[in-house]
C-alpha cells in the first residue's frame, strides 16, 4: 500500500502558499508551454491561442465553479448564497471546467471570427497541451486527498488514518499516464483533424465513468449521486459521445494537422 502523507502549504520566506494552487498553476503554465510550442505545427499564431488560453482558463474556472454548485451541493449554496464566491473554501468540478472552456472556446472563435474549418486544429492544440496540465494538476489533489476513494487493501489504495482507502487523484494520474505517453509518440505525427480531441475524449471520459464507481460514499461530504451515478459520470457519457461523432463525422475528411 502507499504510504500516508498530506500536504496543504508549505513557506518560501514569508509567504505561505498551498501546494494545491501550486501544482494548479504548474499544470497550466506546462500546458501554455506546450500550446505555444505546437501552436505552428497546426499552423496557428501561437500569440492568438495565448489569447484563446486566457479565455479557456477564466471559462474554466467559472464553468468549474458553476458545475459544483449546481451539480454537487445545490442545496447548501441556494440556503449560503453568500459562499458561492468564495472559492478558496474548496469547490471546484473538473466536468464543469471542461464545459466553461468548452463555451468559452465556442465563444472565442465567433468573436475572432475564426473560420470553422480551424476549430479541431485548435481544440487537438488544446486538448493535447491540457492532458499534460492536468496530470500535473491532479498531484495537487493528491497531496491534500480531496477525492477518497472506498475502503480497500488493493496495493494501490492509500493508508489513510481512518483505514486503507483508494485515493481517485493517484488512479486517475496512473489512468492517463499510458494516454500520454501515446500522444507524446504521436506527436510528430500527421494525424488527422481532431484526431487527439476524439481519443481523449473517448479515453478520458471512460476512464472517468469507470473510476468514479470507487468514490467514497461514506465520508462527511460524498459526491452527489443521481439514479446512482454521480454527475461527473453523466457528463462522461457527453463527453464520450463527443469524442464519437467527432470521430465518425471528421475522420473521413482525412484533413491532417
Amino acid at each position: 500500500m502507499i504510504p500516508w502523507y498530506q500536504f496543504f502549504t508549505y513557506r518560501i520566506g514569508f509567504l505561505t502558499l498551498h501546494v494545491w494552487g501550486t501544482f494548479v498553476a504548474l499544470g497550466i503554465l506546462i500546458a501554455i508551454y506546450i500550446i505555444y510550442t505546437r501552436a505552428p505545427k497546426y499552423h496557428l499564431e501561437p500569440e492568438t491561442m495565448l489569447d484563446l488560453v486566457i479565455w479557456l482558463i477564466v471559462g474554466g474556472f467559472l464553468g468549474a465553479r458553476l458545475g459544483h454548485i449546481f451539480f454537487y451541493e445545490p442545496t447548501y449554496y441556494l440556503l449560503h448564497p453568500a459562499q458561492m464566491i468564495m472559492v478558496w473554501k474548496g469547490g471546484l468540478s473538473s466536468f464543469g471546467g471542461f464545459i466553461g472552456a468548452g463555451i468559452a472556446l465556442c465563444l472565442f472563435i465567433r468573436t475572432k471570427k475564426i473560420m470553422k474549418r480551424v476549430w479541431l486544429p485548435i481544440a487537438d492544440l488544446m486538448m493535447f497541451g491540457a492532458l499534460y496540465g492536468w496530470i500535473i494538476a491532479r498531484f495537487g489533489c493528491a497531496s491534500i486527498h480531496d477525492h477518497p476513494g472506498i475502503r480497500t487493501h488493493f496495493f494501490l489504495a492509500i493508508q489513510d488514518p481512518s483505514g486503507p482507502r483508494l485515493e481517485m487523484a493517484i488512479l486517475e494520474i496512473l489512468g492517463l499516464i499510458p494516454i500520454a505517453i501515446w500522444f507524446f509518440v504521436k506527436r510528430k505525427q500527421k494525424m488527422w483533424a481532431g484526431w487527439f480531441t476524439a481519443t481523449l475524449s473517448i479515453y478520458y471520459g471512460v476512464l472517468r465513468f469507470i473510476l468514479d464507481f470507487f468514490r467514497a460514499t461514506d465520508v462527511p461530504e460524498p459526491d452527489a449521486r443521481y439514479f446512482g451515478l454521480t454527475p461527473a459520470q453523466y457528463l462522461a457519457i457527453v463527453l464520450v459521445a463527443i469524442g464519437i461523432w467527432i470521430l465518425v463525422k471528421h475522420k473521413k475528411n482525412g484533413e491532417v494537422a
